[in-house]
Parts: structure tokens; C-alpha cells; sequence
């Protein structure tokens, strides 16, 4: 297969969608937020091999360091769920060694009934991690960290257990933080990114560093007028980030993928695929309706020519927010 081109930072966000489906139905879901009167865009699935092919053809997944080991290249592997994908070991097994694989599961689908041996028999594992986000309403803690100690038996790496702090079961939060604290030592709460009674949260009175990521929202005013899904603007917009969705269209912003937007930058899957990943300011007409997953780490600017920023940080960082 021809080397597939796709221009980025090499450190930019890498995020993978197998599939958009979950076998969760979590009402808060950040999929549904850019999209409250309609479902996700429905893509075609497409099958394992034709994604290990293409993915394992991208050039340029190595950097070379002076008196340092080489980098390889960070990949997400995102939903969805993604566990629940048809293919998704073979995707697991096949990806070659230039590729450092992270995944973001619930830790509740059947991939987990496996045995400690079945587990064992992953390869890749020296590349491999998954991180958890355990949705405590929809799914219990007890089969979550069980799960979690499974994976660790297996050899194989969990990263960081993420918890949403949801604004109607806050005085459980805590308490399952602590529980969680006992298995692994890497917790996070994360603030609640979305509507809840008619209301836009994070808001500034919510403010609190147990509920927030290091580089977390501080400018409320434009984070309404940016997510609040009520009307779209035009604005220069300024991401970081390599998305590919389902049938292999690439975005650079999580509204576009979950809505099958036109916009896409081109498709992994084309036999000659070269693209471009903006790394200036680009023209998008959808501010306004922006999805959470992006309100950190993004730039805009708007048609004056001043920058506004979301969050006091910006740059590449895992999004595990409430996926």
C-alpha cells in the first residue's frame, strides 16, 4: 500500500472512532450534546483489516531524538464504545510497533467476560493502555473495578480511571473517588460538560479543582457562547487535533465528526490520500455549537482579529471527557 499522508504537529491529538455505538445509553452522553434533536450521523462500519491497512500506511509516525529513544506515534482509540467494535482485536493486534495505543472504554461491554488467559494472548501490550471512565449511573463500580484488576492481571496497562462529576450525584462522587483510590492510583473527577435542568455547565459558581482538569474552562462567557448549541457563528478556529471517524473521513473537531459534517479535510481510506491539518487559524461558520470534547485546547478568533481562549493551557491533551 502507497504511504498515506496526513500533515500534522507530530505531537498533535490522534483520535480514532471505530464505531460511534455504545452499549451504554448514558442520557449526558457529550455525543448528544451537538446533536439534541437528531442521532449521531450514522456511518458506514467499516471492517478491521481495511483499518490496520490504512492506519499502518500513514508515514511519518517516528521522531528521532538526540542521545534520547525515538518517539513513536500516540493513538487514541476513542467511541463510542470502541470495545464493542466487531474487529477491535484484531485492530489491536495488527497496528505495528510505530504506533502507541491508547484506548477509552467503560469497562463494561462483553469484551471484558474474557478470562485473565484470553487477555493474556493481546499482543502489543508493551504499547498498549486503556483508561476508564466509569459512569456510575448506568453501570456498576463493582463489575467496573473488577474489571480494571482484570486488565492488570493480564499485563495489561491502565493509565488513568476518570470519573464525570455529575451535578445531581455529587455527594456520591467523592465516595466512589475514594473506592476507586483503593484499586489504582490515578483518579480523576472531571467536571460536568453539558446541560443538566435546563442549565449550561461548567458554570463559574461550580468552580472547584477536584472537578476540573489541570488546564480546565476559565472563560465561562465564551464557553456559552461557543457550546451552548443555541446559534452558530462565524468565527478562525485553531485545533490541534487529527480526528477520523468511522468511515475513515478526517475533522480536526469532535462537532464535525459526530455530525458527518461536510467539511472533512479528506478520507484515510483514498488510495492517495494527502492531508493538510491547518495549523493557522481556519474559517468555520459552527461556532455556537461546539461540542465539549473541544472546549480545552482550542484557540478562536473572531472575525476582528482577536483571540479568545477557552481554557488558560492550549495544546495537545487526552480526551477522555465524558467518552
Amino acid at each position: 500500500m502507497k504511504p498515506k499522508v496526513v500533515d500534522s504537529h507530530f505531537t498533535a491529538f490522534w483520535g480514532v472512532f471505530l464505531n460511534l455505538n455504545c452499549n451504554l445509553n448514558c442520557s449526558y452522553c457529550v455525543q448528544k450534546i451537538s446533536l439534541p434533536a437528531r442521532p449521531l450521523f450514522n456511518y458506514e462500519t467499516r471492517p478491521g483489516k481495511v483499518w490496520v491497512e490504512a492506519l499502518n500506511a500513514i508515514s511519518d509516525r517516528t521522531q528521532s531524538r538526540f542521545l534520547r529513544r525515538r518517539r513513536i506515534k500516540k493513538l487514541s482509540i476513542l467511541g463510542g464504545e470502541p470495545t464493542i467494535y466487531p474487529d477491535f482485536l484484531y485492530v489491536i493486534n495488527k497496528l505495528d510497533k510505530n504506533w502507541k495505543i491508547t484506548v477509552t472504554s467503560n469497562f463494561n461491554s462483553p469484551f471484558f467476560d474474557q478470562d485473565v488467559k484470553s487477555l493474556r494472548r493481546i499482543k502489543n501490550k508493551a504499547r498498549l493502555r486503556f483508561n476508564g471512565s466509569l459512569h456510575f449511573i448506568y453501570s456498576p463500580l463493582e463489575r467496573f473495578a473488577a474489571n480494571v484488576q482484570k486488565l492488570k492481571r493480564a499485563g495489561i496497562g491502565v493509565h488513568t480511571l476518570f470519573l464525570v462529576a455529575h451535578p445531581a450525584y455529587l455527594d456520591k462522587v467523592s465516595d466512589y473517588k475514594s473506592q476507586l483510590l483503593k484499586i489504582h492510583p490515578r483518579v480523576k473527577l472531571q467536571r460536568f460538560l453539558g446541560r443538566h435542568q435546563g442549565n449550561l455547565y461548567p458554570r463559574e459558581s461550580d468552580y472547584g479543582m477536584d472537578q476540573e482538569q489541570r488546564d480546565g474552562i476559565s472563560n465561562y462567557e465564551l464557553y456559552r457562547r461557543g457550546f451552548g448549541q443555541r446559534q452558530a457563528s462565524p468565527v478562525f478556529c485553531h485545533s490541534d487535533k487529527v480526528l477520523i471517524a468511522p468511515n475513515g473521513d478526517i475533522y480536526n473537531c469532535h462537532y464535525k465528526v459526530y455530525t458527518g459534517h461536510r467539511d472533512k479535510l479528506g478520507n484515510l481510506f483514498d488510495d492517495d490520500v494527502r492531508v493538510h491539518i491547518p495549523r493557522d487559524y481556519f474559517f468555520c461558520r459552527d461556532f455556537g455549537f461546539c461540542n465539549p470534547c473541544d472546549s480545552e485546547g482550542h484557540l478562536f478568533k473572531n472575525l476582528e482579529g482577536e483571540v479568545e481562549c477557552i481554557s488558560p493551557e492550549t495544546g495537545p491533551r487526552a480526551l477522555e471527557i465524558q467518552e
